[in-house]
Order: C-alpha cells, then sequence, then structure tokens
C-alpha cells in the first residue's frame, strides 16, 4: 500500500511524502520518498512480483512515480523483500516517454521472461510499432549470492529480431 502526505514548503507546489506501507495485521513503513517539485507529478503505481526466483527474496515491489510535461517521465524504484521483512533497494531506473517512444528500461527477475538463474537484468526492451516486443538487451546483470550484489556492466543482446 502507498500512502501520500502533502507537506506544506511556503512554495506554489508542496513537496509529497510517499511511505510504501505493508498492511495485513501489523502496518510498517517499508519506505519512504520526498517528491519536491510536485508541478508535474501525474500518478503514482505499485507493483509486486511474488517469488522472482532469488534465494531469500520473498517478492519485488516496484513503485513507478510518473511525471508528466510534453513527455512522461517515469521514475522506477524496485524494492526486494528478504524472507525475514528486510528491504533491499535497487538504483532507481527512469523512463522517458515520448510521441515515439519505443524502449524501456526495467529489472527482470529470474522466473520472469528473459530472466537468469542467480541474476538480476537490468534490460532495455524495444518494441514495434504495435507495441510487440521486437528486442532485449541486456545492459546490466546483478549476481545475486547470499545477500551480495555483484554487478557488471554489458550490452548484449537477448533476444534477436
Amino acid at each position: 500500500m502507498v500512502v501520500t502526505e502533502i507537506k506544506e514548503n511556503g512554495t506554489a507546489y508542496p513537496s509529497h511524502v510517499v511511505n510504501l506501507i505493508r498492511s495485513g495485521g501489523i502496518s510498517e513503513k517499508l519506505s519512504t520518498l520526498t517528491i519536491d517539485d510536485t508541478e508535474l507529478l501525474e500518478d503514482i503505481f505499485v507493483s509486486t512480483l511474488e517469488d522472482p526466483g532469488l534465494d531469500g527474496i520473498s517478492e519485488v515491489i516496484k513503485l513507478e512515480v510518473e511525471f508528466f510535461a510534453c513527455c512522461a517521465e517515469v521514475a522506477s524504484y524496485y524494492y526486494m523483500v528478504t524472507d525475514d521483512q528486510q528491504l533491499i533497494s535497487l538504483p532507481q531506473l527512469s523512463n522517458i516517454y515520448c510521441e515515439n517512444s519505443n524502449t524501456d528500461s526495467q529489472y527482470t527477475f529470474p522466473n520472469q521472461e528473459y530472466g537468469i538463474q542467480g541474476n538480476i537484468l537490468e534490460t532495455e526492451t524495444l518494441y514495434s510499432d504495435s507495441y510487440e516486443v521486437k528486442n532485449v538487451h541486456q545492459k546490466q546483470s546483478i549476481a545475486w549470492n547470499d545477500y551480495t550484489i555483484d554487478s557488471e556492466k554489458n550490452n548484449t543482446a537477448i533476444t534477436g529480431y
């Protein structure tokens, strides 16, 4: 669950404090994000991936904050939830969607299509004019081993035309 709170700061557009809260028996604040420039804030989306295929990780929570001007900009925050309910944040990803945009970046986990066992992949997906996946490139591979992250940058095609 996401809860937003508006903080008056004396400007025309007050800041928003976004709390990611685990609901259920006892509510628990998992993470807090402050958005200072809210003039172009459009929406906030939350999705979860249960059993991403990583040892010790029960789910991944993706929090997307969308800003809109002439193009849409989406900042994506990924939180991995460990079996003992701790959070591990991955580096933020940003995508800009304009009229002719045909790519986006995301993290791909082992149990997802194009996933690789024991790795979290930062991928860039290229879409056709009909918005079907045309090509997926691996931009970075993050090895997951006993709660440690080892990063390796590369640019390898996972799919072909």
